[in-house]
């Protein structure tokens, strides 16, 4: 018998309610619309997708938690750019994801749920610390900053939102079929994000004084194609590579349609790097066809993509070659490399702790306003010195070691965590600030989350039932490897 390297949670499901819940939301929509006519159906519509999507995420949390990460990329698309009264879905999300996460907490804390508080957070404390010290000294440097305005805007968003996306994942992300679930959301919402910049590709260049890049939607997208690549998601073979031949050429052409190098980059360093090295169970026939697919539908969508707006494409493009031969350009790229010498330059000044959360503003634009050096390692060193360098290399060694950890004992069914963890880290190195990097933050908290899920402890606790239990309460508590599969990737599963 297959044995799935998470514990499965054996909790009931209610899928017959919400499907039946689903069916009466469409009959009134429809008895609504009757009676309303046309010009009501938009906010019909909408009140039933907000009814569907709140069941949605009561029954399975991690939905929210997918939706928050893509949110920012989607709230100034139609239909969510016609709400009014300021109301920013993102922060409505991180709310509701906030309250949702405080119920299963209190869950947690009674004893209705499978662990306690310690069993949720045992054997991570560590890791948590780490990030717990590298806020600190953020916190500690905005007594000194020269830019108090835009640092504590940052420090703010750091410890609320940064801290709220890391937790969110160790409390969500309980079994093999939430992690599985989160994984094909991801990819479903990073499907539909390339489908908004394909289409609305004239309206951004309108809307942005000629500049289509999208950086966080380019990295969203590239961390969609790792996780399509990187995981079975079925154990049909024919199922798993219809789905990839489907999704990955539209998911390409999103990516170069956002006009972002720095994700496109990364994902031409690690791509290679998973299907040739890491991706030992999958066939070479197999890994070749995949890359050739790649190979066709990054030109198709470069050509194509390019005869939609040639001028802004070419632009990128020339740049990126004459940057490559040495010469010297106008564009946004030359720009970075220029902060980039000048930060280095100015870090001696304040080596050990730094000029103070957001004060890089202050130093190079000569105000308290929202400007950053486009490199998250120069961007701390800079504002919180080596100190602060210091313990968020530390932090992100450690989870680089917990991901390593998650894939070597997974026999690299997790793999795919630990090139996401790669692939985030190397985008920070082209653009973003501090908050904007809140990426590396979410999927810290996941890769944290599946650490703690192969643990034995997870498997057979003192406080789940033996109805649910993976293995009955007198079976000895099996160490992590036993129960782990020998995984492949593309569906080839043992």
């Amino acid at each position: 018998m297959h044995a799935e390297n998470l514990p499965v949670n054996r909790a009931p499901q209610y899928g017959w309610k919400f499907a039946a819940l689903i069916v009466l939301l469409c009959m009134g929509t429809s008895v609504a619309c009757a009676f309303l006519g046309a010009k009501s159906l938009l906010l019909v519509g909408g009140l039933v997708a907000v009814c569907g999507f709140l069941v949605l995420v009561v029954q399975f949390p991690e939905t929210l938690l997918v939706v928050c990460a893509f949110m920012p990329q989607w709230k100034t698309s139609y239909p969510l750019s016609q709400l009014g009264g300021g109301v920013d879905p993102t922060l409505v999300l991180l709310a509701g994801l906030l309250l949702l996460m405080g119920k299963q907490l209190l869950l947690h804390f009674s004893g209705l749920e499978r662990q306690t508080i310690p069993d949720l957070f045992r054997g991570q404390w560590w890791l948590l610390s780490l990030y717990a010290a590298f806020c600190a000294m953020v916190a500690v440097s905005y007594t000194y900053t020269s830019a108090p305005e835009y640092g504590g805007t940052k420090l703010l968003r750091l410890i609320c939102i940064g801290t709220l996306l890391l937790l969110s994942g160790l409390v969500f992300v309980r079994d093999e079929n939430s992690l599985r679930r989160f994984f094909r959301l991801f990819i479903a919402c990073a499907c539909i994000t390339s489908l908004q910049l394909i289409f609305h590709l004239e309206k951004r260049v309108e809307g942005a004084e000629g500049d289509i890049t999208r950086i966080g939607a380019g990295w969203l997208i590239g961390i969609g194609i790792l996780l399509l690549l990187g995981y079975s998601y079925s154990r049909s073979k024919l199922i798993s590579m219809l789905t990839i031949f489907a999704c990955l050429p539209l998911l390409l052409a999103g990516l170069i349609a956002s006009a972002a190098r720095g994700p496109l980059i990364a994902l031409l360093l690690f791509l290679p790097i998973w299907l040739f090295f890491f991706d030992k169970r999958t066939s070479f026939s197999t890994r070749v066809l995949v890359a050739a697919v790649l190979s066709v539908s990054c030109v198709g969508s470069f050509l194509y993509l390019r005869s939609r707006d040639p001028g802004k494409y070419n632009s990128k493009l020339n740049e990126i070659v004459s940057m490559s031969e040495g010469e010297h350009t106008t564009g946004s790229a030359t720009k970075r490399l220029e902060f980039y010498a000048e930060t280095l330059q100015a870090i001696p000044d304040n080596l050990w702790l730094g000029q103070g959360v957001g004060s890089w503003s202050v130093a190079f634009m000569g105000k308290d306003t929202r400007d950053y050096p486009h490199n998250l390692f120069l961007e701390t060193t800079f504002e919180e010195g080596l100190t602060g360098q210091i313990l968020l290399l530390i932090f992100l060694g450690a989870v680089g070691l917990a991901a390593y950890r998650v894939a070597k004992g997974s026999g690299f069914r997790y793999g795919v965590l630990l090139i996401v963890m790669m692939y985030c880290v190397t985008v920070t190195m082209f653009s973003g600030d501090l908050d904007d990097d809140r990426l590396i933050w979410f999927w810290a908290g996941i890769v944290i989350a599946v650490l703690r899920n192969m643990q034995p402890y997870y498997i057979v606790t003192r406080r789940v039932p033996a109805r649910k239990c993976l293995a009955p309460r007198t079976a000895p508590v099996p160490a992590p490897q036993a129960v782990l599969s020998t995984p492949t990737t593309y569906g080839e599963r043992v």
